[in-house]
């Protein structure tokens, strides 16, 4: 018995028959080789602001490893578990996502969730915590329990896609107010789309669609830092001094890259030159450092995982299975490509993290936790 099926067996995934799906097998590697790729450009992009901190070089990785740690155990946990378990569980979960916002927004919370950088994102007991992050694993299973209860309904309305509105528009409303523009939008599009796969009416979307429009430009065009961010993507040259600073010197450490990269840990962006380099830039360095190579394995890596993650959902045993497959997967995948279109320049500037490899506890975790789930659906597959 080699060393992966024994691996792939101690996270619950059956390696026997039927069931011993490549998908399974191919996913969790995927998954290592990610995690593993993102404590090493965690560590190059961390090391010199560590120092400058006055902490160990390695600090950051240190924190990234444990965290790193815990998700594993946590993925170990959910893919022994039966998914179906979730859809019990969809409203305790959202209520305690939403609560958990709720305290985010509360004046007299300030000492649990202070302010960052003029947001308030974060609750501190401890062990920082960011709430949003849970609160789209939390609507991507409630909105599947929801479309599958509401099955002979969805094409209707008022009866269909009102109830799924009455209580997601609160809780992207809740995120917005952090406020964390793309969070929110991220967990809408993620929802919209499982209720459109669960077979939602395409007028209705259409509909919603232009309800929202008026929203969300207000959102980004009277909103400063927004507009000037929209600003800066359209031009960020010309801006390059200001509000195009962080675009600029990004996708300065793309180019600088080349083929191969400047070598591991060599990277001259993260002295100070690009903002939040081992979390909203991360595959700036990774860029830099491992060169157009690098950068492009890392894609096809991504690319894969939400390829496995679609084909886990097209062979899942019941509806609610394969919108949480889909769910999970939009996630994973959504995330990293807009991470990446920030970094190129392909996007507007926002703070989104790469999953599995941004500095970051909660975005981890709760990847290597959705990622236990999704193994536990490709355990069930149909045979």
């Amino acid at each position: 018995m080699n060393a992966s099926t024994l691996a792939l067996r101690a996270v619950g995934v059956d390696t026997t028959g039927e069931r011993a799906a490549w998908e399974s097998r191919t996913l969790f590697v995927l998954t290592l080789l990610l995690v593993t790729f993102g404590l090493l450009a965690v560590y190059s992009a961390s090391a010199f602001l560590a120092q400058s901190k006055g902490f160990p070089d390695s600090y950051y990785l240190v924190n990234q490893a444990t965290r790193a740690a815990l998700g594993l155990v946590i993925l170990w946990l959910t893919s022994r578990v039966d998914y179906r378990v979730y859809r019990r569980l969809a409203w305790p979960l959202l209520f305690v996502a939403a609560l958990l916002l709720v305290v985010l927004l509360l004046p007299l919370s300030e000492s649990i969730a202070p302010e960052l950088n003029g947001a308030r994102r974060w609750l501190d007991f401890g062990v920082a915590f960011q709430p949003s992050e849970l609160a789209k694993l939390a609507v991507i299973i409630w909105t599947a329990a929801l479309a599958v209860r509401k099955q002979d309904r969805l094409r209707s309305l008022r009866y269909g896609l009102v109830p799924f509105l009455v209580v997601l528009v609160p809780m992207c409303l809740l995120i917005l107010a952090e406020p964390h523009f793309s969070a929110a939008v991220l967990t809408a599009a993620i929802a919209v789309t499982l209720i459109f796969c669960a077979g939602g009416r395409v007028g209705h979307f259409v509909f919603l669609g232009l309800l929202s429009l008026p929203v969300l430009w207000d959102q980004v065009m009277n909103t400063g830092y927004r507009t000037n961010r929209v600003l800066a993507f359209l031009n960020p040259a010309a801006t390059a001094s200001d509000i195009g600073y962080q675009l600029r010197q990004s996708l300065i450490a793309v180019g600088s890259g080349g083929t191969f990269g400047v070598g591991f840990g060599e990277s001259r962006q993260k002295l100070f030159y690009l903002p939040e380099p081992h979390n909203d830039f991360i595959f700036s360095i990774i860029s830099e450092e491992w060169g157009f190579v690098g950068a492009a394995l890392l894609i096809v890596l991504f690319a894969a995982w939400a390829l496995i993650g679609l084909r886990i959902a097209d062979t899942a045993p019941d509806l609610f299975g394969r919108l949480v497959a889909i769910g999970i997967t939009l996630l994973i995948a959504v995330g990293a490509f807009a991470h990446i279109g920030v970094a190129i320049g392909l996007l507007p500037t926002t703070g989104v993290n790469l999953p599995f490899m941004s500095a970051g506890g909660t975005n981890l975790v709760l990847a290597l936790c959705a990622t236990g789930i999704l193994l536990n659906i490709a355990k069930q597959r149909r045979c």
